[in-house]
């Protein structure tokens, strides 16, 4: 392949920051997400340039590059949770939808997949493991807009941001059986997943003594404090992932949670909730849901797009109701709190990152039905966003659960 001209490089880069904004910009004034433009957008730049997007631009680079961009999205999930005070009654339903409900929406999506859009079963079980995600970078955007009680607010919010790293972390070990299925190759995986989980814990350690350190030199800078949140994020990130596929995603959102309030307590003052920073990770996710939307192949998408659209569905009608209804059962919650919760998991763009990178290592060393990795998740993703997007306000209007805004929602 040879390698891009300037043109298309800055083609590339126009098409892409241009649609990202125009989506942000315009999708508040249909009253409606991001989210549910940015996708379309970035199937239809794909459709008509194919060859001007990051993906085609950067080639083996560009999931490096989303790698990067997603642990500074995580981060900031990681310090909004800080924010968020759960009752124990409500950790316990976080806990039981991560712990318990990630396995069954894994093990139903596997079953769909393989049943319904007809993958071979490594495939389908590496789409299960990436259907387990949801996470900021789509639950945040519309619960702005449904602005639903704080109680079920926060624990969808947990839930989404913790499913997105470790969920990854799933996708990875289940990655590395099927390029190599016997009992070694299990064993090793799984050894993989608990090492990520030590290594993401070091890393945070690291990245927090390098964000305080960092934070008390800039002695109130607020540019500069900027620059090492930014910093001290990408060094975690990627000094975690040169150890361990992924576990840098795990350290920044551990990161997130950790080093605002140590840092407090050392009498530091940098800011990672910054209009600056919170500007970036707004034009991150614009990005990467376009650049990763535009590298889907409509042949594809033509081929399964009827049996992936029912498993979408199932997974709105079946799986989620029984899963928000085994996880919250006890836990105090009202009825109308628990339909909600179960009216609500939208997957995002750790789901459609993951599709892209591994997709591509199973196309290349050519497992069967690896093809339709990306495009299945790219339509289960559109789906249930779209789906949620549009019924998050109806439904929590419905249920009685909507809030009056207090200030402007974020788009």
């Amino acid at each position: 392949m040879p390698a891009p001209t300037t043109a298309q490089i800055i083609l590339a880069v126009v098409l892409v920051f241009g649609i990202a904004t125009a989506c942000q910009v315009i999708a508040p004034r249909l009253r409606i997400p991001s989210l549910v433009l940015l996708l379309p957008a970035g199937f239809i730049l794909g459709l008509i340039a194919p060859g001007d997007t990051p993906g085609a631009i950067l080639g083996p680079v560009f999931p490096i590059a989303v790698d990067f961009v997603v642990a500074i999205i995580l981060f900031q999930g990681g310090v909004g949770l800080s924010a968020i005070k759960l009752e124990p009654r409500d950790r316990n339903v976080v806990r039981r939808l991560v712990f318990i409900g990630a396995p069954i929406t894994g093990a139903l999506a596997t079953l769909g997949a393989h049943f319904i859009i007809g993958m071979p079963w490594p495939v389908a079980v590496m789409l299960g493991a990436i259907l387990i995600v949801s996470g900021p970078t789509v639950i945040n955007p519309i619960l702005d807009f449904a602005r639903p009680k704080g109680r079920v607010r926060g624990i969808l919010v947990w839930e989404g941001t913790l499913l997105d790293p470790l969920g990854a972390l799933v996708a990875v070990v289940v990655f590395q059986i099927i390029k190599a299925s016997d009992a070694s190759s299990v064993g090793a995986a799984v050894a993989t997943f608990f090492g990520g989980l030590v290594v993401a814990v070091v890393a945070a350690a690291i990245g927090t003594v390098l964000f305080i350190i960092g934070a008390r030199l800039v002695d109130g800078n607020a540019m500069l404090a900027v620059q090492v949140v930014l910093a001290s994020v990408l060094v975690t990130a990627g000094l975690a992932n040169l150890i361990t596929d992924n576990s840098g995603l795990l350290a920044a959102l551990l990161m997130g949670m950790t080093a605002p309030r140590v840092a407090r307590h050392f009498g530091a003052g940098a800011n990672p909730d910054s209009p600056f920073f919170d500007t970036i990770v707004s034009i991150g996710i614009g990005v990467l849901f376009v650049s990763i939307s535009a590298l889907v192949p409509l042949e594809t998408v033509q081929q399964i797009f009827v049996p992936a659209l029912v498993l979408a569905i199932l997974l709105i009608v079946v799986q989620r109701p029984l899963v928000s209804a085994l996880c919250s059962f006890g836990a105090g919650l009202t009825r109308k709190e628990r339909i909600f919760i179960a009216a609500m998991d939208p997957r995002g763009i750790v789901a459609a990152a993951t599709a892209s990178s591994i997709g591509a290592v199973l196309v290349a060393n050519k497992v069967p039905g690896a093809q339709d990795l990306l495009p299945a998740a790219f339509i289960i993703i559109a789906v249930t966003v779209t789906f949620y997007g549009l019924t998050a306000i109806p439904a929590a209007k419905a249920l009685g659960l909507r809030q009056q805004p207090s200030t402007t929602p974020a788009p």
